[in-house]
């Protein structure tokens, strides 16, 4: 820090120079300025995203990405042609950094009444990160960050405690899972139940619809009316709470076999998949279906200690631009004695590939349904002073067989296609995990604890 304080030290009194000399006599103090915390947030993007990205990177390059971020900020505030410096054809990363430091102070000397001075360095440094073309290298601003890491780790919102499945044709508003503890639980609401009515009116024909019906502030209520086996219920009366959506929940779908459903590979799934596994054993679950469909992923070292549960040995192996590779081993936990079907789809991406691949290589189970969706990068993300963050990619992963799923993704041992009638989650309406009941079933029959055979 005493490094960074010092060059910004200095680089404040060059830029006080240069704008002094390129400022007209007569020009019109700003109300913006810029601080020192700016100057903070511009060198700590430029060099982590020098020093971090998982590519070699130009200087020049950045100075490009921010000089079009500066621009494109001015001239949606009514300043189409800013008066700016000529770009250098060449820079170092030093030449670079200054340059973009003092585009962005020259801007605000000149257009200080009409800019807000935290937008055009975020429109910098994301102007950056835009030079990268990597859709997973951005920037978020405070309010995003925050959800982004509520997210993960599991921040309560406001809601009944259930997920839902609305179908795109139908309009269909079937209970996919209930959250246990949650008010939706407590109340008598299961999964295969159908939404008819929320407060009297329909719940909507979009999942965003139903989503905004639902929500409300705590201690609220609303009644959802539903069918369950055709036949319509008197309206629940449902009191809203503040719920932290669980990463991982689990119930029994058919005589000893568990459904174990992975949302997100959150900071708390790891622990709670232990207490799942043990619930559903204790309910005499003897074989089980990890559903990851449309899990986005998460944290690696999540991920790392999910796939733990069910494999030994590497589970991923990462590689920086530099140094040698990084080999991730299982972590120590129960063995998993029993016979497994993953299920996967377009949406299983990042840290939930990286399960399901471990599983696959490892043959501690059988992949059934989709491709998956092929992130084989692992991002980072580092905080910036005013509260947002850079989420940056600085690594590539193969998995333990040493695969590079980047862009092409994970193929299931058997390919189940999705039908446009699918309601997850629910047996005989959910073509994937029928087969992988089948399987499971047949392999509970002959008695083995071996992962069920593909074919």
């Amino acid at each position: 820090m005493k490094g960074t304080t010092t060059r910004v030290r200095r680089l404040l009194l060059a830029l006080l120079i240069s704008v002094l000399l390129a400022a007209p006599a007569t020009a019109t103090p700003p109300r913006a300025s810029l601080s020192a915390l700016d100057l903070i947030a511009l060198e700590i993007a430029y060099t982590t995203i020098l020093a971090r990205y998982y590519k070699p990177v130009e200087p020049v390059a950045l100075l490009r990405g921010a000089r079009g971020g500066v621009v494109a900020y001015l001239a949606s505030r009514g300043i189409a042609h800013a008066q700016l410096p000529e770009q250098p054809s060449r820079a170092d990363r030093y030449a670079a950094e200054n340059a973009i430091a003092r585009d962005v102070a020259l801007s605000v000397a000149r257009y200080g009444t009409r800019i807000r001075t935290v937008d055009l360095v975020r429109r910098a440094i994301a102007g950056e990160l835009g030079a990268l073309h990597d859709p997973y290298s951005v920037l978020f601003e405070p309010r995003q960050y925050h959800a982004f890491v509520g997210f993960l780790d599991g921040r309560a919102t406001a809601g009944i405690g259930a997920e839902l499945d609305v179908d795109p044709q139908s309009h269909v508003v079937r209970v996919v899972d209930v959250f246990p503890g949650a008010p939706a639980a407590d109340t008598g609401l299961a999964p295969g139940d159908t939404i008819v009515a929320l407060d009297g009116r329909a719940p909507g024909a979009t999942a965003a619809d139903v989503a905004a019906a639902l929500r409300g502030a705590p201690g609220t209520v609303v009644h959802v009316a539903f069918e369950r086996d055709g036949v319509r219920h008197e309206p629940l009366a449902i009191v809203r709470r503040a719920i932290a959506p669980p990463d991982v929940t689990g119930r029994i779908v058919r005589p000893a076999v568990g459904l174990v459903r992975i949302r997100s590979c959150g900071a708390q799934a790891p622990s709670q998949l232990a207490k799942v596994l043990d619930a559903l054993r204790a309910s005499g679950a003897r074989a089980f279906v990890l559903d990851l469909r449309n899990d986005g992923g998460g944290y690696r070292d999540a991920a790392i200690a999910l796939a733990s549960r069910f494999v030994h040995g590497t589970i991923v192996t990462t590689q920086e631009r530099s140094g040698p590779p990084r080999r991730f081993p299982a972590l120590a936990a129960p063995a998993f004695d029993a016979p497994l079907a993953v299920l996967v789809d377009r949406d299983t991406a990042s840290a939930a590939e990286i399960i399901a691949a471990a599983v696959q290589d490892a043959h501690a189970g059988t992949l059934i349904g989709t491709r998956t969706f092929g992130k084989g990068l692992v991002q980072e993300t580092y905080p910036l002073p005013d509260g947002g963050a850079i989420k940056l990619t600085t690594a590539r992963y193969v998995t333990a067989g040493g695969r590079d799923i980047e862009g092409v993704g994970v193929a299931p041992d058997i390919v189940v296609a999705p039908s446009a009638d699918e309601h997850p989650g629910l047996p005989g309406a959910d073509p994937p995990l029928d087969r992988a009941l089948a399987l499971l079933g047949d392999a509970l029959r002959a008695g083995t604890n071996a992962p069920p055979p593909t074919f």
